[in-house]
């Protein structure tokens, strides 16, 4: 059986400039400690190690530090035996890095370009893979690693088929993906589903996929693995409620266990607020009752409060009434407040959405919706043939016939 630690999504350089700027390269460098300690054979890197396309030099010094010194506690040195690219296969007789990585989405740049990915992999540090199959001989035993390194999602499809990757006989096989998934991702315009993944491979690692979790494919039954992030980025509900971490997985020919390693991270907490017919200050209010909640718990790190305010506010008050920015100052030396208010809607906006959404459920056409629209506006009812005048009227720029028919 081989060992290999899988991590995946760490955003080096998220929130650079921010209170928050340590965080990932801190849990990384936690992850890479903790991965070593289990003497693994490969470490697998599915995607969105940096946060931007073209980092920062500090950003990637820190990067070439935290790989370098990781590298050097390693003990494994897998020999590559063969590759696999374009449908050529290709002998290879010569060590490489174990860590195997593909780029993610928000490494991914232009063709024939470099993204930091590539940096790393010029310095030696890892093995980086986009469309290609390498088997390696470690102990004895074999294991094969596919990586296709993320593409945009309208093409996501098409380069898989094209691709083709297949496994390597006699050896473990792990496919790596950095994509949308159907089955797991919220509602997308473009996606790749799970009957979608090639046969024969004995674990599918999934990048670009925020919260751990193992599925199965539902006619091979191989386990789909999705490794989550190790900093949270987008603050959302879901990100409070899944620990993070990285897994480590013994393979052998037909055979994946998976163990999770939890990290010890940021504390990050979320809340929601129903601020309906509430005003700006009472808004506030409860804010700070929820804040100081937290405020009397001991942390080891200072935490995040993120905080979602919806809901209708009275009449006649605006969502710019509430002042945001002054409760994240307040509670700054004590915790990282971090408040949402695009749920927060005033009594106008409200209605308007309320009209708009019935007008789309109505499946009227566009002009149908405009001259609606205006009927409403209107202060004075007006027959449909009118209105219908004034509307083509006002479409075509002939404001003095608009104004006469009014």
């Amino acid at each position: 059986m081989l060992k290999v630690a899988i991590i995946s999504d760490t955003h080096l350089g998220f929130a650079w400039g921010e209170e928050r700027q340590e965080d990932s390269f801190r849990n990384l460098e936690q992850a890479f400690s903790l991965a070593a300690k289990q003497e693994p054979d490969l470490v697998l890197l599915a995607g969105d190690i940096f946060h931007d396309r073209i980092p920062r030099q500090e950003i990637l010094g820190r990067a070439i530090e935290i790989f370098s010194k990781f590298c050097k506690k390693l003990k494994s040195r897998p020999f590559c035996v063969k590759a696999v690219r374009d449908g050529n296969t290709h002998e290879i007789k010569n060590n490489v890095p174990p860590i195997i990585a593909i780029w993610g989405t928000h490494e991914r740049r232009h063709a024939d370009s470099t993204n930091p990915l590539h940096l790393l992999e010029k310095a030696g540090l890892i093995t980086l893979l986009h469309a290609e199959s390498v088997l390696f001989e470690i102990n004895s035993d074999q294991i094969g690693i596919h990586g296709l390194s993320g593409v945009p999602e309208q093409l996501a499809k098409d380069a898989l088929r094209a691709w083709e990757p297949e496994p390597f006989d006699g050896a473990a096989n792990i496919l790596m993906l950095h994509q949308n998934f159907k089955e797991i991702m919220p509602p997308v315009d473009y996606f790749l589903e799970f009957s979608d993944l090639p046969d024969g491979f004995d674990l599918a690692v999934l990048g670009h996929i925020h919260n751990t979790q193992i599925k199965k494919h539902p006619l091979t039954k191989m386990p789909i693995l999705v490794a989550g992030l190790t900093v949270s980025t987008q603050l959302q509900k879901i990100e409070s409620e899944v620990k993070k971490g990285f897994y480590v997985a013994e393979a052998g020919r037909h055979s994946i266990n998976l163990k999770f390693v939890p990290l010890e991270t940021r504390p990050f907490f979320y809340e929601s607020i129903d601020a309906t017919n509430l005003k700006p200050a009472e808004i506030s209010a409860k804010i700070i009752e929820l804040a100081k909640k937290y405020i009397l718990k001991t942390f080891y790190q200072k935490p995040v409060i993120r905080i979602k305010v919806s809901g209708i506010l009275p009449e006649n008050f605006l969502p710019s009434d509430f002042d945001s920015v002054s409760l994240v100052r307040e509670f700054s030396d004590k915790l990282i407040l971090s408040l949402d208010k695009s749920g927060l809607v005033s009594q106008q906006l409200a209605a308007q959405s309320k009209l708009l959404q019935e007008l789309k459920a109505s499946r009227l056409s566009i002009d149908q919706i405009g001259i609606e629209i205006l009927g409403r506006s209107l202060k004075e009812k007006c027959e449909l043939k009118k209105l219908e005048s004034i509307f083509f009227a006002l479409v075509a720029g002939e404001m003095e016939n608009a104004e006469a028919l009014i």
